[in-house]
């Protein structure tokens, strides 16, 4: 049987979680349902909890064993394998609302667009609390031309909120970045220009657990891999580069918008956080030099982006101790 959807998850030592992701995905009619589960060398016991589901549910739940080569090339992976006429992905952390997941897979076998939007709820594991994230206006339902939608949209969309035509990611070879962190942005990004029509349905599907201290999220991983949120960042700034003279102008603005609101996050989230010394600030004007260098047009848009970013320039980095210690503060205090 020809499959509808192929969902990818990441699944490196999540034995803790595994059994309640897959079990979300494990509805009555699902023949027509691809699980690539992505086994990225992990060293606990996720795959032998998978290898059950495995043999259980064949032809529907697969294994995959592959070298460390972290969250990107587990996407990458799943990609090159996919069956399904569109991709999904979930982290091994995290799972589906069933009974919408149920609703969800019989929308996708009735549409044709190039991608797919849903909200995603997000779960806060301190507070037990869940709380339903959509970035479009409820009353915009249905099929749109994509150029009218990214015109509409409050945020930028990612990867939680997004279903993609696998045709689509096979033909344009979109590819992570691998061995390196935050390139959920990458996913949500890169494959949008190559769109032409998205379908939005306010079923809130994807549950996002946060709150967990090992994320990548954190303050102390902020910190431990800002050089990873730079290295993606400055790939997002050539990717702009690449496509700015070549696409529609909705989608040259939201995609202008969306790396300098990234940009503009590696500065304020990650760089500023550093301890506040002249070595790290030499790394935010270098960086802050690259952007300079490397596209105007993404260099001011971080400015109207960030009013942090702004303090900074205006003040010729005068301010860097203050508002590092005043944003190290604010982080901490939200944990």
């Amino acid at each position: 049987m020809k499959k509808t959807l192929t969902i990818s998850i990441a699944a490196y030592n999540v034995e803790k979680f595994i059994k309640n992701t897959l079990e979300s995905l494990l509805i009555d009619d699902m023949d027509d349902l691809e699980i690539l589960v992505q086994d990225d060398d992990g060293t606990d016991s996720t795959s032998e909890i998978v290898k059950q589901y495995e043999i259980k549910y064949q032809g529907i739940v697969k294994l995959v064993h592959k070298e460390n080569g972290g969250y990107g090339s587990t996407i990458n992976s799943s990609i090159q394998l996919a069956q399904g006429k569109y991709f999904k992905q979930l982290d091994g952390d995290d799972w589906y609302e069933k009974e919408n997941f149920e609703k969800f897979l019989k929308l996708l076998r009735t549409i044709d667009s190039d991608v797919v939007y849903t909200p995603y709820i997000l779960y806060n594991v301190n507070k037990d609390t869940y709380e339903i994230t959509d970035y479009l206006d409820e009353n915009i339902n249905g099929q749109f031309d994509i150029d009218e939608i990214l015109m509409k949209a409050k945020r930028y969309a990612n990867m939680y909120t997004l279903a993609y035509k696998t045709q689509i990611l096979k033909e344009n070879n979109i590819k992570l970045l691998e061995k390196c962190l935050y390139t959920d942005t990458e996913y949500a990004m890169y494959p949008i220009v190559y769109c032409n029509t998205m379908y939005v349905t306010h079923i809130p599907l994807y549950v996002y657990r946060i709150g967990r201290g090992e994320q990548s999220v954190s303050v102390e991983n902020r910190i431990k891999h800002y050089n990873e949120h730079i290295k993606v960042t400055k790939r997002n700034v050539e990717f702009f580069k690449k496509i700015k003279d070549s696409y529609s102008p909705s989608k040259i603005e939201y995609t202008k918008k969306y790396v300098s609101y990234m940009t503009a996050n590696s500065i304020g989230s990650f760089l500023i956080i550093l301890t506040a010394n002249k070595e790290n600030l030499n790394k935010i004007k270098e960086f802050d030099k690259y952007l300079k260098d490397t596209s105007q047009e993404i260099y001011i848009e971080t400015e109207n982006t960030s009013r942090l970013v702004k303090l900074l320039r205006k003040s010729h980095y005068k301010l860097y101790p203050i508002l590092s210690y005043y944003k190290r503060r604010k982080l901490n205090a939200t944990r």
